[in-house]
């Protein structure tokens, strides 16, 4: 799995949990919902990827469409998107559970801090990822917090 599917998993969940935990009042439901559709999405992703990369093989070797399928290799491009898609759900789970729990903690009217933060750390982390200004990236995350937190509070 590359790492950025990982950064993109983080992000999108705690964005996610900010926008949508105010609509569902069930902490466990919110996090089921948030790692089930996120799980799905990447699995469907990946294994899209993996797909294409199979087609690109059997045109290389002047094989027929679909050729591969019953091959060891299509097996491990199965095996490669379930597995990315677990890792993408744990790491949504993670997310979701910080935000979900450190959500209502810490709030200056609509803001909740303890996410918001956390959301600039993770994009100070990431700079280095992607060898950019840390400062940049963490008012990116920061924006981004705020912003998911204000549509919660616009929809509300």
């Amino acid at each position: 799995m590359q790492g950025r599917y990982v950064i993109l998993s983080f992000l999108d969940s705690v964005l996610t949990t900010l926008v949508i935990s105010e609509f569902i009042y069930d902490v466990v439901k919110t996090i089921v919902v948030v790692v089930f559709i996120n799980m799905v999405t990447a699995f469907m992703a990946e294994y899209a990827e993996e797909r294409s990369n199979l087609d690109r093989i059997e045109r290389a070797l002047l094989v027929r469409r679909g050729s591969l399928l019953r091959t060891s290799l299509h097996r491990k491009a199965v095996v490669n998107a379930l597995v990315n898609g677990l890792v993408y759900g744990a790491v949504s789970l993670l997310g979701t559970v910080i935000t979900e729990f450190s959500i209502g903690l810490a709030l200056i009217y609509w803001v909740p801090l303890i996410p918001i933060v956390i959301l600039g750390i993770f994009g100070a982390l990431m700079s280095r990822y992607f060898h950019g200004n840390y400062i940049t990236w963490s008012l990116i995350y920061i924006l981004l917090g705020l912003l998911a937190s204000y549509i919660r509070f616009v929809l509300a």
